[in-house]
């Protein structure tokens, strides 16, 4: 009885969260707390509770109305901005700040979009920067074509070919900065392009598009995660699965009790808006489905030493899902493969602190900018972490 009570209370997002973690063994949890709360459960899982079906349970405190009953809301946060035509794609991007100023372009994590830069813009800006924000392919208001192969690669493709067509004059260069898929984003852009790219800010970074790789994990747990990917997020289940995953209440639970946001002070109505609106869109669910069925393309380990820019990370130490010092690839071992990679380990920040703690990254990020550029060698350290 005890178990079937606690698994009824675990949240359908643990699974999809947690295939972002480097660690096996949360891996096996996320994937018995989704199970027992999918209609999968109901197929190879008999229980004498029925009641441990339900996806989500609400505390007693908080009275909820059917969505079909709720008033709809005015909108608080602009979606579409300007449009970039990539491939026969619509891709949604936000610029402002003098057009003769240095270039930055931010790139947002999995299920994020421009609007999650919200505090990055109004600050770099006054601080003299034209600053750019994509909406990769497949999310936020940029199209999600259901037939495409999504990878780590094609967005660094998007990426290139954005970057090259808005470099406003020859020897101009670039800041690219990434929270979590975005940061590894980044550091691929920053290797493929070093005569454009000037610098790489990493806000946390994650292993790859999906968490695992076969050859990473145990092999008593390939099969786990064949299962999660190919059946649990398959055709059969996955339309199920990603219904129940964009529900409001399960992302704000994601976003306040699993260590996304440490301090859940910036997790206010906007943040809601602008993660939960582009789940509506026309190819929202095949996208998620393919991400997180997709391969986990290049490790940051691989690409660092191709990249020539010096590389600041500013890493969240309270991050579950791409930990700072533990787990396949932490970010406390990047410096042994880039000899200018700068670590700040920002303490008690979760997975995404250019939202959650922007003042204390813009601490650091600010002073490393104004340092690019200068040619003093020994104004710069490199190489190091930064408590």
């Amino acid at each position: 009885h005890d178990y079937c009570t606690m698994m009824k209370r675990l949240n359908v997002l643990s699974i999809p969260l947690l295939l972002l973690i480097n660690n096996s063994s949360i891996l096996i949890l996320g994937f018995q707390h989704a199970l027992s709360l999918s209609s999968i459960h109901q197929h190879f899982l008999p229980t004498k509770h029925p009641s441990s079906a339900r996806l989500y349970s609400t505390p007693p405190s908080i009275t909820t109305t059917p969505n079909e009953q709720r008033p709809p809301a005015a909108p608080i946060v602009t979606r579409t901005y300007r449009s970039y035509k990539w491939k026969e794609h619509n891709i949604n991007y936000r610029v402002e700040g003098p057009a003769s100023a240095p270039p930055i372009l931010l790139i947002h994590g999995f299920g994020a979009n421009v609007n999650h830069f919200r505090f990055q813009f109004p600050t770099l800006v006054e601080e003299g920067y034209r600053v750019y924000a994509i909406d990769l392919l497949g999310f936020g208001a940029s199209d999600k074509p259901p037939d495409l192969d999504y990878c780590i690669e094609l967005w660094v493709d998007l990426l290139e070919d954005f970057v090259r067509d808005f470099t406003a004059s020859e020897g101009e260069t670039w800041v690219v900065a990434g929270n979590s898929i975005g940061g590894l984003c980044s550091v691929c852009l920053s290797a493929r392009l070093p005569d454009f790219i000037r610098g790489c800010v990493l806000f946390n970074c994650a292993g790859g598009m999906t968490g695992f790789r076969y050859e990473e994990i145990p092999i008593w747990l390939r099969p786990v995660l064949y299962f999660v990917q190919k059946v649990l997020l398959g055709p059969s289940f996955g339309a199920d699965f990603f219904k129940n995953f964009k529900t409001k209440e399960n992302v704000e639970s994601i976003l306040t009790k699993q260590g996304v946001y440490v301090d859940t002070t910036n997790v206010d109505d906007e943040l809601l808006e602008l993660l939960l609106g582009p789940a509506d869109d026309e190819g929202a669910e095949d996208v998620f489905l393919k991400v997180f069925g997709g391969p986990a393309g290049p490790t940051p380990e691989s690409v660092l030493p191709d990249v020539k820019c010096p590389i600041l990370a500013l890493w969240g130490d309270s991050d579950p899902w791409t930990p700072v010092d533990k787990g396949l690839h932490p970010g406390k071992g990047f410096s042994q493969f880039n000899e200018n990679f700068t670590l700040v380990t920002l303490p008690g920040v979760g997975h995404c602190p250019h939202d959650e703690a922007p003042e204390l990254c813009f601490k650091y990020m600010l002073p490393w900018l104004s340092m690019l550029g200068d040619d003093v060698d020994d104004g710069k350290k490199r190489g190091v972490t930064i408590s």
